[in-house]
C-alpha cells in the first residue's frame, strides 16, 4: 500500500542498518559569517558568468520588481469556492489576466511553514535544502532545534533568541539575482512570523523583516540596527490601533451560507474573541488570529517599496511577503468555518489595495508576481463526525504513540535512565536516545525496527518509515516520496502517518496540517506579469517548479538545489 499517494511509506516497510551521519559533503548551506556570505556571493557570481554555464536565455525585458506572495494555510480549494465573492483587483487579476495552475502540489511529507517557504525559492525539498520541520532535535546538543535558530545573531528592535538562515543549505532565487547583478538588486521580504521571511529571503538578502510583539525586527544577521522608515512605522502603532475594535464579517450574512453554521463546538476560543461573529480584538494575541494581520503587513510591505526604491530602476528587484493571518484563523476555526472564508475574502481585498499601489509606484507593466502557499489543511474530525457519526476520522493524541514505543522497547531492551528511549517526539517524527543504544551495544537498525512495529500497531497510524530506511533511499538518490522531508542527522528515527483526516492531536479544538494527504499538500499556483502567457493549466505541477521558472523569467541560473523544472508551457 503506498502511503497519501506518494511512492515509499508502505505499511511494511523493511529497515536499513546504516547509522544516521551528517555527511559534510551535504553541508551546502552559508554560515552567517560575513567573510563566508563574501565568498558564496564572488563563487556564485563567477559560476554564474563563466563561460558555458548553464544559464537561461536572458528575455527580451525582464521585470523591475518581483512579488513572492506566499500565503500561509491557503488550501487550493478556496479559490475556487469562494471566488463568487472576490473582487475585481485582488484574486482576480491574477486570475483573468495571469497564468493560473489548478493542480500545484508539494511533493514533501511534512507540510508545515519553515520547510514550505524553504521549497519556494530554493526549488529544492529538505532532503537537499535541510529544512526536515520547524522544529527537529539536534543530537550534537541534547536539545531541539528550531529551522531559524541562530545563537551568533541577536534580533533588532527586540529582545529574544537570534534568527538567521544559517540551516537553510543551498540558494534562493533572490540569492541568485544578487549575485548576478553585483549586488545591485535589492531583496527584502516580510512576514509576521521569522521562519516564513527568513525562508524566502535565503542567504543575500537585504533584510529580512518580521513581527515581535506588536513590532516589525530584523536580526543582526542582515543589519546593525532598524532603518529610519521601520522605526516610524512602528512609532504609528500599527497594531495597538486595532485594540477595542471587532472582527465583523465582510459582507452580509446570507453570503455565508455557503458555510453553514458559525458556532462549530470544535473551534478554537483564541484569546477571548469567541466561537462567533463578531469576534473581539481584546489585545495582542487576539489580533494575530484575525484578518487585520494581513492587512498590517500589507502596509508595512507597501512602505518597504517606497523606502527601498523597489522596482524604481532596470536592475531587478524582489520582494517577497508572507501573509500570516490565514493560517492562524485555519488552525483556531477550521476550513469549513464562516471565519476562514471571512479571512479569505479580506486578502482579496487587501491584495487588491498591494496591487494598486504596485500599479501606481511602480507599474504592473515592469512587475511580476507569484502567489502560492506553504501548506493547506485538513478538516476538524469533529465535522466529519456531526455530518456522519459513523466517520472514523478522530485525534489522535501522540502520547499514546510515544507510550506503544517505550513499552516496546522497554519490553525489548530493559529500561534506562534520563530521558528514556525517547528523546524528542513531535509529529510525525520521533527521535530515539542515541546514547542509550550505544552504551548497550544495539544496532540502531534493530531498534528503529522494534519502534516501527510499535508505531505500526496503534490505531490511526497508517504507515512508518525508519531513518536508516531513508537513508539508504537518499543515498540511492531516489529522491522521491517522504525521503524528501528527510536530511541526515536532522530526521527522526521513526516518521509515521496518520490515517486520512485524522488529526496528530493533543487538545480537542481547531484544524492543522502536516501530512502527505492531498488536502495538505495541494496549494494555488498564480503568476501574473512581464513574459507571463495567461490561462489555466490543469497539469499537476510541483511548488518546487516556482524558482527554476522564476530564474528562466529573469535570465538567471536556477538555484543550484533545485528540483524543479521551469514551466515553460507559461513563458512568452
Amino acid at each position: 500500500m503506498r502511503l497519501s499517494g506518494i511512492p515509499g511509506l508502505s505499511r511494511r516497510s523493511s529497515a536499513g542498518s546504516a547509522k544516521l551521519q551528517l555527511r559534510s559533503s551535504a553541508r551546502l548551506g552559508v554560515t552567517s559569517s560575513p567573510h563566508v556570505r563574501f565568498w558564496f556571493a564572488a563563487a556564485g557570481l563567477a559560476l554564474a558568468l563563466a563561460p558555458g554555464a548553464p544559464a537561461q536565455a536572458a528575455p527580451r525585458s525582464r521585470p523591475r520588481l518581483v512579488i513572492v506572495i506566499a500565503v500561509d494555510q491557503l488550501r487550493a480549494d478556496y479559490i475556487d469556492r469562494f471566488r463568487p465573492y472576490f473582487g475585481a483587483a485582488g484574486f482576480n487579476l491574477l486570475l483573468r489576466r495571469g497564468a493560473r495552475f489548478a493542480d500545484a502540489r508539494y511533493e514533501h511529507a511534512i507540510t508545515t511553514t519553515c520547510p514550505g517557504h524553504a521549497v519556494i525559492l530554493t526549488g529544492s525539498y529538505a532532503t537537499v535544502n535541510g529544512i526536515v520541520a520547524n522544529e527537529w532535535f539536534d543530537a550534537r546538543t541534547g536539545h531541539p532545534e528550531y529551522c531559524a535558530d541562530d545563537p551568533a545573531v541577536r534580533l533588532i528592535g527586540s529582545t529574544g533568541p537570534g534568527r538567521s538562515p544559517r540551516n537553510l543549505f543551498g540558494a534562493t532565487v533572490g540569492d541568485v539575482l544578487k549575485m548576478a547583478t553585483g549586488g545591485r538588486s535589492r531583496v527584502v521580504t516580510v512576514s509576521a512570523k521569522d521562519r516564513a521571511a527568513i525562508m524566502l529571503g535565503g542567504h543575500l538578502s537585504d533584510a529580512a523583516y518580521w513581527m515581535s510583539d506588536t513590532l516589525f525586527v530584523t536580526s543582526s544577521y542582515y543589519r546593525r540596527d532598524l532603518p529610519a522608515w521601520v522605526r516610524e512605522f512602528n512609532a504609528s502603532h500599527p497594531v495597538s490601533r486595532y485594540f477595542g475594535s471587532s472582527w465583523k464579517r465582510l459582507l452580509d450574512f446570507a453570503a455565508y451560507a455557503m458555510i453553514g453554521t458559525d458556532d462549530e463546538p470544535a473551534e478554537t476560543d483564541e484569546a477571548g474573541m469567541g466561537r462567533t461573529f463578531p469576534h473581539p480584538i481584546s489585545g495582542e494575541e487576539a489580533f494575530a488570529g484575525s484578518p487585520f494581520l494581513n492587512d498590517v503587513l500589507a502596509d508595512f510591505a507597501m512602505h518597504a517599496v517606497t523606502a527601498e526604491g523597489l522596482g524604481q530602476d532596470t536592475v531587478p528587484d524582489l520582494l517577497g511577503i508572507s501573509f500570516s493571518a490565514n493560517d492562524g484563523v485555519g488552525h483556531a476555526f477550521g476550513p469549513e468555518s464562516q471565519e476562514v472564508m471571512d479571512v479569505t475574502l479580506r486578502l482579496d481585498r487587501t491584495l487588491q489595495r498591494l496591487f494598486g499601489f504596485l500599479g501606481r509606484s511602480v507599474g504592473l507593466a515592469d512587475v511580476l508576481v507569484v502567489l502560492t502557499a506553504d501548506h493547506g489543511v485538513g478538516p476538524m474530525p469533529e465535522v466529519l463526525q456531526r455530518l456522519h457519526p459513523g466517520a472514523s476520522p478522530r485525534r489522535l493524541n501522540p502520547q499514546v504513540i510515544d507510550s506503544a514505543v517505550r513499552s516496546a522497547m522497554e519490553a525489548r531492551y530493559g529500561p534506562v535512565p534520563g530521558p528514556g528511549w525517547i528523546v524528542y517526539h513531535s509529529p510525525p517524527l520521533i527521535y530515539l536516545n542515541q546514547p542509550a543504544l550505544a552504551a548497550k551495544r544495539i544496532p540502531v537498525e534493530d531498534a528503529e525496527r522494534v519502534a516501527q512495529a510499535a508505531v505500526l500497531g496503534v490505531y490511526g497510524v497508517h504507515g512508518a518509515l525508519t531513518g536508516t530506511a531513508l537513508a539508504r533511499q537518499r543515498e540511492s538518490e531516489d529522491l522521491t516520496g517522504p525521503v524528501r522531508s528527510f536530511f541526515p542527522g536532522r530526521s527522526g528515527n521513526i516518521y509515521y502517518e496518520l490515517e486520512p483526516y485524522w488529526l496528530a492531536d493533543d487538545g480537542r479544538t481547531g484544524a492543522s496540517h502536516g501530512s502527505t494527504w492531498l488536502y495538505d499538500r495541494q496549494v494555488p499556483l498564480l503568476w501574473f506579469g512581464l513574459g507571463v502567457v495567461p490561462g489555466t493549466q490543469r497539469t499537476p505541477v510541483d511548488v518546487a517548479d516556482i524558482a527554476p521558472t522564476l530564474s528562466a523569467l529573469l535570465g538567471l541560473i536556477a538555484p543550484g538545489g533545485s528540483q524543479g523544472r521551469v514551466l515553460a508551457e507559461i513563458l512568452r
